[in-house]
């Protein structure tokens, strides 16, 4: 399970001398070919909070663009492909100089500005992919899910609403993600709480985690 850069979502902050605070989120719909930008509400309580650009005042905590394009001042941070050293920009980003993703070359090329704002991608994980891994990680080991449950110290109930695909508990879907993906964490976990299973399940648990990757 790869955890990637979202294409439509990025988060927007204002890095100070020690901290980083949330400004607010841009996110663009496919379909309505259609950016949005929201304010985090904290943020708009700030006294000394300034916006992220003039067409974005703080009056508003929600934006909306217009149909195919995006916020002048957003714009405004990436570089013009003319600029002799836009493939450059690219190269050191880590991104094809023909990347159209406005997203995408946001938070690569247009990350940094004069500004104090700073653009972040959000990762994101397939939850589809997860709740597919954890049923195909239990059925192969033929183990119930009770005895996994007791094994990861997660209540049972989550564990059979995450793999009913029912659960919007994001949190403990990031462990889970963890321990089906990283050994270490995994172990640490069986470790902790391994005594509360079968010996036989446990076993079928250690090796599970410590196998290399295909």
């Amino acid at each position: 399970m790869k955890l990637d850069p979202s294409p439509h979502h990025l988060e927007v902050f204002h890095e100070g001398r020690r901290r980083r605070e949330v400004v607010g989120s841009l996110a663009y719909d496919p379909k309505a070919a259609l950016y949005t930008f929201t304010y985090d509400a904290k943020y708009l309580r700030k006294k000394t909070a300034i916006p992220v650009g003039p067409e974005m005042p703080l009056t508003r905590p929600v934006h909306k663009s217009q149909k195919h394009k995006l916020f002048p001042s957003l714009l405004d941070r990436i570089p013009s492909k003319e600029n002799p050293a836009y493939a450059e920009y690219c190269e050191a980003a880590g991104i094809d100089p023909h990347e159209v993703n406005l997203i995408v070359l946001l938070t690569a090329i247009g990350k940094r500005g004069p500004s104090t704002f700073i653009f972040e991608s959000v990762y994101e994980f397939d939850r589809e992919a997860l709740v597919a891994k954890l049923k195909s990680f239990r059925q192969n080991l033929d183990i119930s899910l009770w005895e996994l449950a007791a094994a990861l110290d997660i209540p049972y109930l989550t564990l059979q609403r995450i793999e009913n695909g029912k659960s919007k508990d994001t949190l403990t879907m990031r462990l889970l993600y963890c321990y089906l993906t990283f050994p270490e964490p995994a172990l640490w976990q069986l470790r902790l709480s391994g005594r509360y299973v079968n010996h036989d399940a446990l076993v079928k648990l250690v090796k599970a985690v410590t196998k290399p990757s295909a």
